[in-house]
């Protein structure tokens, strides 16, 4: 595997704002070898430095233990440094996207477009298991054991996971193991994660069935309407789907959820799909319009 190299990263939040950045871990893969880690707390940003208890739940990590640590503002230059040119391979790398776009507007950093690349995903495709969560997936392929929501080793967990799905599908190179689309009949090459692109019915992400059934995205039918800013529309879909969504392309009668990337935005004008959801609330249908913001602290809930 010489052509494959990249950093694989993980993050921990201290709450449900993705800018509450409190760990990072990266794993440095050269030519299908771990070569390099590295992994450190910090304080999460002002105004997104609370800890809350479900949080600490997961990672364990207090405001005790990061207090006078430094925040974003300063360790996003090392994390570039470490990076590079690399892709970021991550574990629903979503959530790594969105932390790392959150994270910088808060505190005004400038970060790169950089290249997500998603083992989630990748496990999906290649895997049929009952659950797809990094643990799940790292047994399944009989990988070394590791401490769950540890950014670090969660970071290294990602990048073996990568590795050896590429050792089993003879990939060499990261386009290989993650091919393009298709292209259409016009030439292009469309993306699912390009702003705009609409995916086919068929072709919309079925509900995770590891997915915690007490969270607040779980079982409900979710639609988007607008183009988000934290991340693609498509990547949007994936991640809610990931914590148990089901998710529509428009507002019908077992839509509960409208997520409208424009609520707030000045001059923004609601959408077909808003209007039908106003209708639809209004003969009393259980549907709610929520903005960017609230889709992305549902998002969050473990």
């Amino acid at each position: 595997m010489s052509g494959m190299s990249f950093t694989a990263i993980d993050f921990e939040t201290a709450n449900s704002y993705r800018a509450s950045a409190c760990a990072v871990g990266m794993a440095k893969v050269r030519n299908g070898r771990i070569v390099e880690e590295a992994s450190w707390l910090m304080k999460p940003l002002p105004g997104y430095d609370d800890f809350l208890p479900v949080n600490i739940g997961v990672h364990g990590i207090t405001a005790a233990q990061v207090r006078g640590l430094d925040d974003w503002s300063t360790l996003h230059h090392p994390m570039l440094e470490f990076i590079g040119a690399d892709a970021l391979v991550g574990h629903n790398v979503s959530f790594e996207r969105s932390v790392i776009s959150k994270a910088s507007e808060a505190c005004g950093a400038v970060m790169p477009d950089f290249d997500y690349r998603c083992t989630l995903n990748l496990a999906r495709k290649h895997l049929t298991l009952p659950k797809y969560s990094l643990s799940d997936v790292v047994t399944a392929l009989s990988l070394p054991s590791f401490t769950h929501h540890d950014a670090g080793a969660d970071a290294a967990a990602s990048a073996h996971v990568a590795l050896e799905l590429a050792r089993r599908t003879n990939a060499s190179t990261l386009d290989e193991l993650w091919p393009a689309m298709p292209k259409t009949r016009s030439g292009g090459t469309p993306s699912y994660y390009a702003s705009g692109y609409t995916r086919k019915l068929a072709d919309l992400p079925k509900p995770a069935p590891d997915a915690n059934p007490h969270g607040p995205l779980y079982g409900q039918t979710l639609v988007f309407s607008g183009d988000l800013v934290a991340m693609p529309r498509a990547e949007a879909q994936d991640a809610a789907a990931a914590k148990g969504a089901v998710i529509a392309n428009s507002t019908t009668k077992k839509v509960t959820l409208v997520v409208d990337a424009t609520a707030g935005l000045p001059g923004s004008v609601p959408s077909g799909k808003v209007r039908r959801a106003m209708e639809l609330a209004a003969a009393g249908q259980h549907i709610e319009v929520i903005s960017e913001g609230r889709f992305l602290r549902l998002l969050a809930f473990q």
